[in-house]
């Protein structure tokens, strides 16, 4: 006569069991990671195209508020010796950090104070900005100035083209004249990992409504 079992599992029973608990617990553990890891990049993504749109809504506030004194050209814009990269000086009267009319610059360049494993990835350069009081001179050079650095307005950007047009019908790739274009159009555009790229217009006029 056999004889019968007590209570309680087997060895054999125990290790199934362990086993099929680790693999459970593997498997929630590779979900949770997986959705925390696309959490992370839609809140990444979410941020760059918010720093991307309000860069874009400066660029537009500040152009519909162009100031121009008179005989003096109001806005200096140029291209540079790298395709797709231009500058642009200007007097507006909404500034962002002064009051008054000011003359704000942008322009494309790399950064300097990037680590060096994010410059070895090849990251495109950034959007600076800087901003004066105004004075009844002629513009500053696009050189450094202790008065008002060059700061980052935009990470990743590696297309910044404005074309103008004195009647609304053709364009030019530069402006210096004592006149007020008649509208004013820009590329914007991210470069690594990222889709982001616009292309607007402006139509200038003093003391313009934001939008």
């Amino acid at each position: 006569m056999k004889k019968s079992r007590g209570p309680g599992f087997t060895l054999a029973e125990m290790m199934l069991t362990l086993g099929l608990v680790a693999l459970v617990y593997a498997l929630v553990s590779t979900i949770l990671v997986q959705i925390s890891r696309y959490v992370a990049d839609g809140r990444k993504v979410a941020r760059e195209r918010y720093e991307f749109l309000n860069t874009v809504e400066i660029l537009r506030y500040q152009l519909r508020s162009l100031y121009y004194p008179g005989a003096t050209p109001g806005l200096m814009g140029a291209r540079t010796q790298t395709d797709g990269q231009d500058s642009l000086r200007f007097l507006t009267t909404n500034g962002r950090t002064h009051k008054g009319v000011v003359e704000a610059g942008y322009r494309v360049q790399p950064r300097t104070d990037r680590a060096e494993d994010d410059a070895h990835e090849g990251l495109a350069p950034a959007l600076f900005y800087r901003e004066f009081r105004f004075r009844r001179a002629e513009f500053r050079t696009l050189d450094p100035h202790s008065e008002a650095p060059w700061k980052v307005l935009l990470d990743n950007v590696d297309v910044f083209e404005i074309s103008y047009s004195a009647g609304g019908e053709t364009w030019q790739r530069e402006w210096e004249a004592p006149e007020s274009p008649r509208r004013i159009r820009l590329r914007l555009g991210r470069g690594v990992n990222s889709n982001d790229s616009i292309v607007f217009d402006v139509t200038p006029g003093i003391g313009a409504p934001r939008w």
